[in-house]
């Protein structure tokens, strides 16, 4: 195999020579926060800062870490199973 500008070797009986170079794809957003608006559009969701004390911070990421769970869908249970129910 060689390099397609390479015109001094010659060529390999059965061995394909390397394709040309591509152009490398447009970019579809200019910066990271324009890609990270089109996702949370896409699967509509929003984004929701929440302060916690350190200590109960350090115990939920325990919890966490011990079920194999992440943040934001035990947020989202607790939120429609504790604050949003029908009483």
């Amino acid at each position: 195999m060689r390099h397609a500008d390479d015109t001094i070797t010659g060529e390999l009986p059965g061995i394909k020579p390397l394709p040309a170079p591509r152009k490398p794809r447009a970019k579809k957003y200019a910066t990271l926060a324009e890609k990270q608006a089109a996702y949370r559009a896409r699967k509509g969701v929003t984004a929701i800062t929440v302060t916690l004390p350190d200590a109960l911070a350090a115990e939920f990421k325990q919890w966490l870490a011990a079920k194999g769970k992440t943040a934001s869908p035990v947020i989202e249970k607790l939120i429609q199973t504790q604050l949003l129910r029908k009483r």
